[in-house]
């Protein structure tokens, strides 16, 4: 069983990359996804995702904005289709900028003692990976931590007792 955080990042080969993360959060799996599909609300708390404009539903078109680098006012908006289990998972895998296929899943699971581990995992491959996936997934991999940290921290400030 996984501590309190995971990071890890594997390369498969040169072009494919995969990125894990999880974190166990102090609260249940449905209000870890309260949170996690309250998206008008991430400007507030989250400082990588800082945002997702559309709503987290089966086949909606959503943009999401990303701050890639905390020490910079730049910006990058990525459009996805996304997938959804509900109350349990969301997802899109998509060709994005560089002709990257990206499969970026966003998971709640329960946990021992009433939490929840929220795990958020990627695949990068093709495209212009075998070029810029190494720095990309170390990018991903700090990004998602710093997100998943984040959302522990905003879950457990709405829910705590």
């Amino acid at each position: 069983m996984a501590t309190l955080e995971n990071v890890k990042v594997e390369k498969i080969k040169a072009s494919h990359r995969k990125i894990y993360t999880d974190i166990l959060i102090d609260a249940t799996p449905e209000q870890v996804w309260s949170v996690l599909t309250d998206t008008g609300s991430y400007k507030s708390w989250s400082t990588f995702m800082i945002d997702i404009q559309g709503k987290i539903r089966e086949g909606e078109k959503i943009t999401i904005v990303f701050k890639v680098n905390p020490k910079k006012e730049k910006l990058t908006t990525i459009d996805h289709t996304i997938s959804v289990v509900e109350n349990s998972e969301f997802y899109w895998a998509e060709k994005g900028p560089g002709g990257i296929r990206d499969n970026h899943h966003f998971k709640v699971t329960p946990a021992e003692d009433g939490k929840t581990r929220f795990i958020q995992s990627d695949e990068i491959m093709q495209g212009i990976t075998w070029l810029m996936g190494g720095n990309l997934s170390k990018i991903y991999a700090r990004g998602y931590g710093a997100f998943n940290r984040n959302l522990k921290t905003e879950v457990e400030r709405r829910f705590k007792n």
